[in-house]
Order: structure tokens, then sequence, then C-alpha cells
């Protein structure tokens, strides 16, 4: 090694050295305290009786751990790499003194912070394990909570008990509401101070104009839009009712908002007071969502734009209903951030749940009523399937459940079983329409009316319809797991903890020693895809623009198109398998293993696969050779990869295995000339003009226009037979498929040409075999009178 690449070599490892003694202050320093976080944590929930609150903060806490931590490894992880790469190329240490002194001072300061950077990359995965177990002790700890709460009893509503509780602390109760209703109402009297008046007036005129007026002018735009622009079918009513839902939200929350801000402009709310308008806006945003919910779906005004197969007396009859689930779940959010804020006594919160819960089940129950209830006899009811029974007598279980728990004394229980009652319909009526949206989306953009997709994407119909249901499945999947985690957050399972779950698995699995991420098998289908995509696109363009262009036969160019196909989706697979994490050493030793199975049960794929590229390279027959091969005799349409395809005369297909075209007698008609022959024989009687006839029959071969002049049509004398002269007559034609319909059409012409001439056809002589007996004295040869 010389001198100049021995310095230039320290500098770099100089560089690197100093880079990862920069960051090892900081990352430890970060790693003592996430250590500390989770030691801390643990500590809390080995104590035992922590509130739900504390458990949302140590859950939080996690959270933020994890992220750092995650962060981290993805910072050490290269520069790991990068020294251990730098270390490699110093090769092995030589024995003690066989090394330059500067040289090995370098390689003893980077192996230090190689140890260093994997001692850290090792206490982050660690710390990424740990705060995973400390996040699921955190939601057994929740579960544990709602089960407690769920069995906690309390003096029933029917007995004194339970009304001598709430007295006792009513007056507290109504102090403390009284308090904060007096500070808000102080907070809007200095909001319209003459002051702060314009401020207020503007604001809450244009948060009326929202939710009135703009919602009503919104909603009609919406109709006359989806009636004019988008095309005729199932489209157009989902997406009305979508957009019917968001605008219905959307400008009501904006509104209440308007309200909010114009009267706070100036600050006058105090805390309380700001608290409880976020309340009332937060309460507005979901009453509105639940309402626009309800009203897009039932669609009573209009019947023809209504998705759920819904009949128009249940939707007149329900027409009311959502407006009256909407206000009690505004009511019921308020509620409870009210007690909240005022600093309720538990008695009045619990006898705030037992009044949530009831007006639910009377809900509830009320619209099970008008659902069901049949104006002309059982056909209504005879007409509904199976798991519309079922769900409806669940739900009048769960309203039985919350009646019968509250009035015993269970009230958390009552309210837990009537608000999942009102959680579960919403978020399912959600999914519904969302995937419908989502479904008619996808197939009115990929259907046959849609051009834009075949000219964009250049593939066939059924492709695009089979993308259609496999992106709608793939998003319904999606949808379905996003309900599931908001439906099983009352349960005492957080959405955020099952998010964790799902991102500490989206980190990747082990399998043997390949680790698999779901970033990596994305990445491989993506590459997978796009591979194909180009392939497909790059077989096009030889095949239809410069392929066309050269002395190649479209035998050929079809030929070199599947070779390129073939080898290119193998390269594109070998990618892919990288993408994933499977190198070619992998690869090869997958191939070994998969070995024994090709020997034994494969043997046969394997052997016309390989028939398949030899007639591809050695072309013996090629894509529009007119082939015949024991009984299948026709054209061949497509060389594939197991088996070519030829088309019999009659228009049926015959799939031959390419191994059979390569171990047997195969008859290429058309291989050294594509040329074809009609051969045929005439005999005339001898007293013919052998001349004349032979001038007749080539003026009908040059009258006709298949029959190629060159080379010409030749008629020969072959023999004399039976009395008879045999003319032998040959010509030939362009394409030999033809040769069946130019020889009929020669024979008829030829038959019309000697008729004219007055040529008969000789007719073979008629021996007849018998006794002499049978035919009298005079025998066989006798004539008659």
């Amino acid at each position: 090694m010389t001198l100049a690449r021995r310095l230039f070599l320290a500098f770099l490892l100089v560089l690197a050295a100093s880079s990862a003694v920069a960051q090892s202050p900081e990352t430890g320093k970060l790693l003592d305290e996430a250590r500390q976080a989770i030691a801390d944590a643990r500590k809390q929930l080995d104590g035992g009786d922590v509130d739900d609150a504390t458990l949302s903060k140590l859950r939080d806490q996690m959270g933020a751990v994890d992220t750092h931590a995650n962060t981290l490894l993805g910072d050490l992880a290269p520069k790991f790499d990068a020294i251990a790469a730098r270390i490699d190329q110093l090769g092995p240490a030589p024995p003690k003194g066989g090394e330059a002194r500067d040289i090995a001072a370098q390689r003893a300061d980077l192996e230090k912070e190689r140890a260093g950077l994997d001692a850290d990359i090792k206490r982050a995965k660690l710390l990424i394990v740990d705060s995973g177990q400390v996040v699921a002790q955190i939601a057994q700890a929740r579960r544990a909570n709602f089960q407690a709460r769920l069995s906690q009893r309390t003096p029933s509503p029917l007995t004194p008990t339970f009304w001598r509780a709430i007295a006792t602390n009513l007056d507290r109760d109504v102090a403390g509401a009284r308090a904060l209703l007096v500070a808000t109402g102080a907070a809007i009297l200095a909001a319209f101070a003459p002051e702060h008046r314009v401020a207020s007036l503007v604001g809450g005129a244009l948060g009326l104009l929202l939710i009135l007026l703009g919602r009503w002018w919104v909603e009609r735009a919406l109709m006359r839009w989806t009636a004019d622009r988008m095309p005729h079918g199932r489209l157009r009513r989902s997406a009305l009712a979508f957009a019917t839902v968001v605008a219905t939200t959307l400008l009501t929350g904006l509104g209440a908002q308007a309200i909010v801000l114009a009267l706070d402009w100036h600050g006058v709310f105090g805390d309380d007071a700001r608290a409880l308008a976020r309340a009332v806006v937060s309460a507005v945003v979901f009453g509105s969502y639940v309402t626009g919910l309800g009203r897009a779906l039932l669609a009573a005004a209009r019947p023809s734009w209504r998705v759920p197969p819904i009949s128009d007396d249940v939707a007149v009859r329900l027409r009311h209903w959502p407006l009256l689930l909407g206000g009690a779940v505004a009511f019921s959010v308020l509620l409870k951030h009210f007690n909240e804020i005022a600093g309720s006594s538990l008695s009045a919160t619990i006898a705030g749940s037992l009044v949530i819960a009831l007006v639910y089940a009377v809900l509830i129950g009320s619209g099970l009523l008008r659902a069901t209830r049949a104006p002309d006899g059982d056909a209504e009811k005879s007409a509904r399937p199976a798991w519309a029974g079922l769900c409806i007598a669940l739900l009048w279980a769960g309203v039985a459940l919350a009646f019968v728990a509250a009035l015993a004394g269970y009230v958390a229980l009552a309210h837990q079983v009537a608000r999942q009652m009102i959680g579960l319909g919403i978020v399912a009526v959600t999914f519904y329409l969302v995937v419908h949206l989502v479904e008619d989306l996808f197939a009115a953009a990929l259907s046959s009316q849609a051009n834009w997709a075949r000219r964009t994407f250049g593939l066939d119909q059924r492709v695009l319809d089979q993308i259609a249901v496999l992106a709608s499945g793939l998003f319904r999947v999606l949808a379905l797991v996003l309900a599931l985690l908001a439906a099983l957050a009352p349960f005492g399972t957080e959405p955020a903890d099952l998010l964790s779950q799902l991102g500490r698995a989206a980190a990747g699995m082990k399998i043997g020693q390949i680790e698999v991420t779901p970033v990596a098998v994305f990445g491989a289908l993506a590459v997978l895809a796009l591979g194909i995509a180009a392939i497909r696109a790059l077989q096009r363009w030889l095949h239809d623009s410069y392929l066309p262009t050269t002395r190649l036969d479209p035998g050929m160019r079809t030929s070199v198109t599947t070779l390129l196909g073939t080898a290119g989706i193998v390269v594109v697979v070998a990618f892919a398998l990288s993408a994933l994490g499977l190198g070619l050493d992998r690869i090869a030793w997958v191939a070994s293993a998969l070995s024994v199975g090709i020997g034994f049960g494969l043997q046969a794929i394997v052997q016309n696969f390989v028939s398949g590229l030899i007639l591809l390279v050695e072309r013996p027959v090629k894509v529009g050779d007119w082939v015949v091969l024991g009984d299948a005799e026709g054209d061949i349409r497509r060389i594939n990869v197991r088996a070519t395809e030829i088309q019999m005369g009659d228009r049926s297909t015959v799939i031959v295995p390419n191994s059979e075209l390569i171990t047997k007698s195969v008859r290429n008609v058309t291989l050294a000339n594509a040329e074809g022959r009609v051969r045929f024989r005439v005999p005339l009687p001898l007293d013919s003009d052998p001349a004349r006839v032979v001038d007749i029959i080539k003026a009908a071969f040059a009258a006709h226009p298949g029959v190629l002049r060159q080379p010409p049509p030749n008629v020969l004398l072959e023999s004399i037979e039976n009395g008879s002269l045999m003319f032998v007559v040959v010509g030939f034609i362009a394409n030999p498929r033809q040769s069946g319909q130019v020889r009929s059409d020669l024979l008829l012409d030829i038959l019309a040409r000697l008729r004219a001439e007055d040529i008969a056809l000789s007719t073979p002589y008629q021996v007849n075999l018998g006794r002499v007996g049978d035919f009298g004295a005079q025998g066989p040869l006798a004539g008659t009178d």
C-alpha cells in the first residue's frame, strides 16, 4: 500500500470516527431517559389502582419512547454499516506489529466505535420490546378497569337510596353548574359589549348562515351536480349520500366553530367557558354527523336516490328518527363534558349516565317499532333476510338488557350497552356507505363505458374488471379493520393500542434468516407490477412498431417478443425477490430444494417448458405454419410456454404440449415454401384431341386468379387406362389453405369448357360376371329385339 493511499484512507476513517463520537453522548442520554420512563411506568402499573386518565398518559409516553427508539435505530444502523464496511476494506488484522501504526490506530478506533454503536442499537431494540410490553400491560389494566366499572352496582333508581345520594350532593352540584353557566353567560355578554359587538355579530351571523342556509344550498347544489355531471348508475346515489353526510357535518361544525371564535375573538372567555364552548362544538359535530348519515341513507324525500334497499314506507316512518338520535348523541357528549368541567359529584354523573342509557334505549326501541311495523300484513316481515332478523333480535335484547340493568342498579352496564348499540350502528352504517361509494367508484372508473382507462393502461376490459374487484376488495378489508378499531374502543381497548400493535407487527417478522416487513412486501409487489407492465409495454412496442420495420417474418417477430417476455418476467421476479430480501444465494437454495419436486412431480411441465424454448429458438414450426401432427391438421396460432395452440379447419383449437412437437414427427406444410399445389386427374375418351384438351385445361388455369403464373401450371398425359386418356393437372397457388376451394373452382370451369367443346369425360367400363345359364342360350352378349 502506497503512502498516499494510506493517508487518504486514514483521513476517511478519521472523519467517520469523529462523526460517530459526536453522536455518542446525545444517543446515550436519549436511551437513558427512555429507560427511566419505562421504569417509572412499570412502577406505576405495579402499584395498581391507576385510573384511565393516567393510563392514557402512560400509553402516550410509551408511544413516544417507541417512536424515538425506532428513529434512533434508523439513524444508527446506516452508521454501523458504514463503519463495518470501512473495517472490511482494511481486511483482516495482520499479526501484531505487521501493520502501519496509523492504520492500526484507526482500526482500533473504528472497532471501538462499532462496538459502541452495536451496544446502542441493541439498547434501542430492547427499548422497543420493553415499550411494547408496557403498552400491553396498560391495555390489560384498561380492560380490568372497564370490567370493574361494568360490574359496579349502585342503588336502584327505584329505591330512595339512589335519590337520597343525589339529594346529598345536590347543592354542591347545582352550585358548580350555576358557576359554570354564569361564567359562560358573563363571557357571552362581554362578547357583545360595544367594543366587541361587531366581531360577535358578524361571526354569529356567518355561523348561522352556514348552519341553516349553507347546508341547504350545498345539498341542492350537490343534487344538481350529481344529476347533471355524473353518469347514470349506482355511483350517483352513493356519491350524493356521502357528499350529503360530509356537507352536513362540515358546514354545521364550521358554523358552530365560527360562532365560538366570534364570541371569543377578543379573549373574553375564561378557561371553563372556553372548555364548555369546545364541548358544544364537539357535540354539534357528532350530532350533525349522525343526523346527516341517517338523512342521507333514508332519503325519504328522494326514493330513487336511496342507497340501501329500504322500502318507502319504512323511510317515511323513520324520517324524523335521525334528528332525534343526533340530538341524543349531542346531548350525551355535552353532558359528559359538562360534568367534567363543572366538577359534578359521582351521584350526578351516575344520574346522567342513567338518563343517557334510558334515552338511547327508548330511541332504539322506537326505531325498531317503526322499522318493523308492516302496514299490509306480514309481507314485509317474510321478505326480511335472516341476518336482518338476527340483528333486530339482538337490538331488542340489548334494549331489554339496558332497561333491566338500569333499574337493577347496574347503571354503568346499562350505559355501556346502550352506547355500544348506538356506536356499533353508526360504525356499521358508515362502513356500509363508504364501501358502497368506493366499489361504485372503481366500477364506474374501470367500466366498459370508461374508455380513458383502456386508452391509458392499454388493458383488456376483463383485466380492468378484475382490477376493480380486487381494489374494492382490498379497500373493503381496510375499511373493515378501521371499523373494528372503532368498534372495540368502548370495550376497554383504545384504537391507539391496536394501532401500536399493528405498528410493531409492521416492523417485520422473521422467517428463518429472512426478515419480512410489510414495506418490503409492498415494495416487492410494486417492483413486480411495474416490471411486468414495462415488459408488456416493451413487447407491444417491439411487435407493433420496431419489428415490422425489419426483415423478420411475422412468426419470427412473435418468437422474439415471446422470448423477451419470458426472459423479462424471470428478471422481474428476481428483482422482486431481491426487494423482498431474498438474495441470489437464498434463491439458489430455494431452487435446489425445489429440484427434487421438479425431478418427480414437475418433470412433464419442465419438459414442455424447455421444449417451448427450443421451438422459439430453432423454429421448426412457427406461428402461422400449417402443420400435421397425427390426426391434428391446422394453423399454429400461438406458441405458449407450456403448449401450442393449433386451429383446425372447423375453427376448433387443439392444445398440443410442446414436447409433442419436439419428440414426434411433424409435417410442416409451409416450412420451406408457403406456396400450395393443386393436383387432380382428368379421364377423357381415346378419340379426344389431346392438344385441344391441354389448351382447354390451361385456359381454365389461366382464367383463375388464385393460380400462380410462376411456376406455370402443367398438364401431362400420364397414361392410357381402361380405354381412356388419363391427364394429370398440376398448378400452384399462393396459400395451401385455399387448395380445396381452388380445386373445386378449376374442376367446375374445366367441365364447363369441355362440355362447350362437346368433349365428354370417359366413363369406366362395366364388366358383369356370371354363369351362362343365367343369360339364356345366347349368353350375355346376345342382342335384343
